[in-house]
């Protein structure tokens, strides 16, 4: 079932340099597919917990589901380096949970789902299913020419590529933005990702448009953001 699918895809807020990246709340609105479009809220909060780990989380809701998503991680000279992340989603009572350890030391990546572990080699750069949206506001702050991700996802390594389409005007709830407008590329992917960001919000994502193979459209909105530092 693709329940929150278009909220996996929200991308995060962040800093325009790894140097200072800012604590936040951001809130999305959203509609997603649940046999019938029911509306959902998505909330994103950035925090660090102490010298070197910040915590990255996302929660999503709607009625009869629930699902929440958090990242541990280190920013380092080269970027977003994940620790460990958590994903768990309650739908029509039927419960499901996921849990990576990125072992840099051990020079493993071990993922549980079902009570099951699947152990594949560490490799340098390899993102979490959130901490890449980190690195990508990142990449895009610093103009970076390739926004090509890896992602440990379900016991594999999987290919995220974002395809500039250039520069749009956009309006949500939150104000009049101008924004690069991203695809998103995936091997097998039977939709299509799009995205805004805005420059004047440090590439903030401020609308997400999923559009299925028969046609239909999963839309996500910037309702607000506040900065915690």
């Amino acid at each position: 079932m693709r329940v929150f699918a278009t909220l996996c895809f929200l991308v995060s807020i962040a800093s325009t340099t790894q140097a200072n990246p800012r604590p936040f709340i951001a809130t999305y609105s959203a509609n997603i597919d649940l046999l019938i479009d029911v509306p959902a809220t998505a909330t994103r909060t950035l925090n660090r917990t102490d010298s070197d780990t910040w915590l990255f989380e996302s929660h999503a809701s709607a009625i009869f589901a629930k699902q929440t998503e958090r990242s541990e991680l280190h920013l380092t000279e080269t970027g977003w380096s994940p620790v460990r992340y958590r994903y768990d989603r309650t739908l029509l009572g039927r419960a499901r949970s996921i849990a990576i350890e990125f072992d840099k030391n051990a020079q493993r990546v071990t993922t549980i789902a079902k009570g099951e572990p699947w152990v594949q080699p560490w490799e340098a750069g390899v993102q979490d299913r959130l901490s890449y949206q980190l690195q990508l506001r990142n990449d895009l702050a610093n103009q970076k020419e390739s926004l090509d991700y890896r992602i440990a996802d379900g016991g594999q390594i999987k290919h995220y590529r974002f395809k500039r389409l250039g520069e749009e005007q956009l309006t949500t709830q939150a104000g009049t933005f101008t924004c690069e407008r991203l695809q998103l590329e995936r091997q097998g992917q039977q939709h299509t990702t799009l995205l805004w960001m805005a420059k004047s919000l440090d590439y903030l994502t401020v609308r997400l448009i999923r559009i299925d193979a028969d046609g239909k459209e999963h839309i996500l909105n910037l309702k607000s953001l506040e900065f915690l530092d």
